[in-house]
């Protein structure tokens, strides 16, 4: 029989695993955040390895934002980590297509999110997701299959549209039958589009740019680019829509309503291949980070058997976001591009959270309920008919204290998310004459980092990602065009910004010091 001091001994160390272990795999998966930051993919890649060592879905969506920066001999590699995960979504789409007509499926269903290997991606996630693919495939001059991704895209969206209707029924449902007696009466402010949770900070995801948005999940930028693809394939009619849907999600934009103004023109243009002409090229440049998404913990009362016991609760909670950043414009062959701001991933996953903040409340609430029933099961447990015993009694408190508190940890929100995702998309779309073209765009420490561009045929798209001091810069049209011997996308840092230096087709990745 083990003694009450060994036996207390072992439920601290218990403990003491528990909670080291999360801290743990928190560490890892910011220090992986700022590598890719810093724009070391390498170590970005190596980190990822070790933040996600069980392959999940999730791991792919990392793995494949990092290849695709690499330059385009990866592309293909990137490629394959979106598709796997894309298998995944789409099996989860099918599970989802199911049991949608019961509205008790449904409701089981969400409860249970947030439990297993892989990871049920959010709305815009699924989005970005298939733009993503769209994108590697038109870097690599793969018209066709770009064209596949972007009509999934949409499929996927209606999809979404239509599980939403029935996921927010499962929820009322559920909220209305309550959780064990308890759940209606918990918190039900939130349902009244005040989700005010002992202090969670609501600002955060109520700022106008996210309640302006239409819905959390599709994307301007991506719509557009879907119009660009049909539009170059020569498909009017597959185009008119995307450029329809990306001017009803902005419709304060200008920009939008030039590419669908000026669609039945370019269509009637021959194809231009001669030297001396221009290719109609869209620039597409993804700048900043999203924030750490955390858990918010909160104590919330689970009255049971005549008695108020307290349980932790936990809801994802997004900062507000420090690496945001506007370029403004691009320099291409010495002329000025306005860019125009026309997606914010930022806004997306912090509308998505509003929205779906009852379902994590309910969830949450489950789940405490589960911590209270293990925390006075152990507790009697250990007790058993000695509850007079004053050891017992001291080991059984102790013992349901450290169940509730590992309970707890368990009972944590799944905040999970693709985390490489950039914070704002720009577009631009201009005529650039044929032949090798200077660009230059300001990163946010201030460099001007730049590359030449090979400028041939009818079309082009121009793809920036921005780092903290660098920039990853690809070509459709070029794809050999910018890699040096080492393998590495050509870029330059040009710490002295009143001086421009682009670097020839045959040179690596530059840094130049001051």
């Amino acid at each position: 029989m083990l003694s009450f001091r060994t036996k207390l001994r072992r439920y601290f160390f218990l403990l003491v695993f528990v909670l080291s272990g999360c801290a743990s795999q928190q560490t890892k998966v910011n220090q992986t955040r700022q590598v890719f930051a810093m724009g070391n993919l390498p170590a970005a890649s190596v980190a990822i390895e070790q933040s996600i060592p069980s392959r999940n879905n999730l791991y792919n969506l990392e793995q494949g934002s990092i290849l695709r920066l690499m330059g385009t001999y990866r592309l293909a590699q990137s490629n394959a980590e979106f598709l796997a995960a894309d298998a995944i979504l789409r099996q989860n789409e099918l599970t989802q297509s199911t049991i949608k007509s019961s509205i008790s499926n449904v409701g089981g269903y969400f409860l249970a999110e947030g439990i297993g290997k892989d990871y049920i991606l959010k709305g815009f996630e699924g989005t970005m997701l298939a733009y993503s693919i769209a994108l590697n495939h038109a870097l690599l001059g793969d018209w066709d299959n770009a064209r596949v991704e972007v009509m999934k895209m949409v499929k996927r969206e209606q999809d979404i549209a239509s599980f939403n209707d029935v996921k927010y029924q499962a929820l009322a449902e559920v909220r209305n039958k309550g959780i064990n007696g308890v759940q209606g009466k918990l918190d039900n402010r939130v349902f009244q589009g005040n989700p005010m949770i002992n202090g969670y900070p609501v600002n955060t995801i109520s700022d106008p740019q996210t309640m302006s948005l239409i819905n959390s999940y599709q994307s301007a930028a991506a719509h557009y680019l879907a119009g660009f693809i049909f539009e170059k394939l020569r498909e009017p009619s597959l185009a008119a829509p995307g450029y329809r849907q990306a001017i009803e999600l902005r419709p304060d934009l200008p920009f939008l309503h030039e590419g669908l103004k000026n669609l039945d023109t370019n269509i009637s243009k021959p194809i231009n291949t001669t030297p001396s002409g221009t290719t109609d090229t869209l620039f597409v440049i993804e700048t900043g980070f999203l924030p750490f998404i955390d858990n918010f913990k909160s104590s919330i009362p689970i009255p049971i058997g005549g008695q108020i016991r307290f349980a932790t609760v936990s809801y994802p909670f997004i900062a507000p976001n420090t690496e945001l950043y506007n370029p403004g414009q691009i320099v291409m062959g010495g002329q000025s591009v306005n860019l125009n701001m026309v997606t914010s991933v930022d806004s997306m996953a912090r509308r998505d959270l509003r929205d779906e903040m009852p379902g994590y409340m309910i969830r949450g609430a489950s789940r405490a309920i589960a911590q209270v029933f293990a925390q006075i099961g152990t507790q009697r447990a250990i007790q058993g008919n000695h509850a007079n015993n004053s050891n017992q009694a001291t080991l059984g408190a102790i013992a349901g204290l450290i169940t509730g508190l590992t309970m707890a940890e368990i009972s944590s929100a799944d905040v999970r998310h693709w985390s490489n995702l950039p914070a704002n998309v720009f577009l631009a779309r201009t005529q650039i004459p044929n032949g090798l073209q200077d660009l230059l765009i300001r990163v946010p420490n201030g460099a001007t980092v730049g590359r030449q561009i090979s400028f041939q045929g009818d079309k082009n798209i121009v793809y920036i990602r921005v780092f903290r001091d660098r920039a990853s810069i690809m070509s459709s049209n070029d794809i050999q065009a910018g890699f040096g011997s080492i393998g590495q996308p050509i870029s330059f840092i040009l710490k002295n910004s009143s001086r421009h230096i682009i670097p020839s087709r045959s040179q690596p990745m530059l840094e130049l010091k001051r």
